[in-house]
């Protein structure tokens, strides 16, 4: 396990229930087959699966994706991919981003290309049999001279959705059928200057919400079609603010993101957005957030934190600097430095 050093870790946490003192878990180390040198950047809980991904090396020293699926956050297996026939990047993709709704699994993934060497995205879809497949898409709908990033995707009962930018400014990509993607670039109401998009998530009413900011202040907006948004807004506050994670909760939505120096939380319910606690903080910003059990947890500057109400936050004792974190239940799948972990208490 010492090549773990240098690799991701993956750690199943259970929640603690007590909420005055920070929650310390007791760590055991597991072991994702054939991962010795693996990358690890995204983790999701998928209906009754969990996956982490990220890359592995080839023999000639070059990334392929990978990543490992399980029922139970203990036991792996690895997931195959199939790239495109003569698809000259999806074989040397790291996979970035997970996301799921229902049976539909997800994942996006970039490889260093072209002069610039500037990301070339594909999406992939999960076939019958569990393997990943790569969505073909034109160059222009992730790159192109307007291209600036692809910052988080989500998947709900509509298909799937990427929030991201443009030279124009926030942008939105969505996908009725899982696999066909369509930039919105410029939309009326979303694109402008200033304005940058965090994520995505689908609204009990069918919509999709895109949060970020604009000018330094928390921004949001909605569609149901991605040709034209309207504007939501969290109320201004002091300092810089941005919402940089979303999470369903019910028919609300909670937030998370910088509130100044800190991180702070926001919740969106029947239209209007309310400020919830603040904790932590780091010029990193937040990585994820995720609800379980009736609690909420956020994965930020290297750290956790979890709160029963948004309001109060406590934090959750890990043996390295967190990256990425899923939930489900009342149990946590994170990614950090230095090996892979799981505990349940």
């Amino acid at each position: 396990m010492r090549a773990w050093i240098s690799c991701g870790l993956v750690v199943t946490v259970l929640l603690a229930a007590c909420k005055d003192r920070p929650a310390e878990p007791a760590w055991t180390r597991v072991d994702l087959p054939g991962a010795a040198g693996a990358t690890l950047r995204a983790a999701a809980a998928c209906g009754a699966s969990w996956y982490v991904a990220g890359a592995l090396r080839t023999a000639a020293g070059t990334p392929r994706p990978a990543a490992w699926r399980s029922p139970d956050a203990i036991t792996w297996t690895p997931v195959d991919f199939v790239p495109l026939p003569g698809s000259p990047y999806g074989p040397q993709q790291v996979i970035s981003q997970v996301a799921c709704a229902g049976d539909r699994v997800a994942m996006l993934g970039g490889a260093p290309g072209g002069a610039h060497g500037n990301l070339r995205i594909s999406s992939w879809s999960r076939l019958p049999d569990g393997r990943m497949a790569e969505n073909p898409a034109p160059f222009e709908t992730y790159g192109g001279d307007t291209a600036v990033d692809v910052a988080h995707l989500a998947a709900g009962p509509d298909g799937l959705a990427i929030a991201g930018n443009r030279s124009s400014g926030a942008a939105a990509w969505l996908a009725p059928d899982g696999r066909t993607v369509t930039l919105f670039e410029d939309a009326p109401g979303l694109a402008g200057p200033g304005t940058a998009a965090r994520d995505v998530v689908e609204l009990a009413d069918r919509r999709w919400l895109v949060a970020g900011s604009r000018n330094g202040r928390a921004a949001a907006w909605t569609s149901v079609d991605g040709r034209r948004w309207d504007r939501l807004d969290p109320p201004a506050a002091e300092g810089f603010t941005e919402l940089q994670r979303l999470v369903r909760d019910g028919d609300d939505v909670l937030a998370a993101g910088p509130r100044g120096t800190a991180f702070g939380a926001w919740r969106l319910h029947d239209g209007v957005w309310r400020e919830l606690g603040t904790f932590g903080g780091a010029p990193t910003g937040v990585q994820a957030l995720i609800r379980g059990d009736g609690r909420f947890v956020v994965a930020g500057g290297g750290g956790l934190w979890e709160s029963v109400d948004g309001l109060d936050w406590r934090t959750v004792a890990v043996p390295e600097r967190v990256s990425h974190a899923a939930g489900r239940d009342r149990h946590l799948v994170v990614i950090a430095a230095g090996g892979v972990f799981r505990t349940t208490a």
